[in-house]
């Protein structure tokens, strides 16, 4: 079975398939060759990740608050600041207060960042929301959230 870190990154993916602007170019890799086919595009990550012991002995939990990052990432010429809030609102909405399939007991937006490139023939802009989740699972028992 999968660590609940991945089971989240798949729900998250799951739940962000077929938004109007990206439809289903969702990737869930920290690392994507991105061709201009596959933009504009999400890309979901895992990121850190702080946990806590809870209660003593072998009947003892973690709580685990996860840093889930969604990329929003456009390649355009004119109004690509839009089309990253565009892309932002969306991801928000479809995210809302959901619990990813019942892995996650919170799900909140920590901060959003924006980096812009004009390096290639037309600009990039990537858009960075940061949610941290928080989830519990038995003490040695990675794959099975409570």
């Amino acid at each position: 079975m999968s660590h609940v870190r991945q089971q989240i990154r798949e729900a998250a993916a799951t739940l962000l398939t077929g938004l109007t602007t990206t439809g289903a170019r969702v990737y869930q890799s920290r690392i994507y060759t991105l061709r201009d086919t596959d933009l504009p595009c999400l890309l979901i990550n895992t990121d850190d990740e702080q946990d806590v012991t809870l209660g003593p002995g072998e009947n003892s939990a973690q709580e685990r608050n996860l840093q889930l990052s969604i990329r929003c990432v456009s390649k355009q010429v004119t109004d690509l600041d839009d089309k990253l809030d565009t892309m932002l609102a969306e991801v928000e909405t479809a995210l809302g207060n959901q619990t990813l399939s019942g892995k996650a007991k919170a799900l909140q937006l920590e901060s959003i960042n924006i980096e812009m490139s004009d390096d290639l023939e037309k600009p990039v802009g990537i858009a960075t929301a940061v949610f941290r989740v928080t989830y519990y699972t038995a003490t040695g028992t990675p794959a099975t959230a409570l």
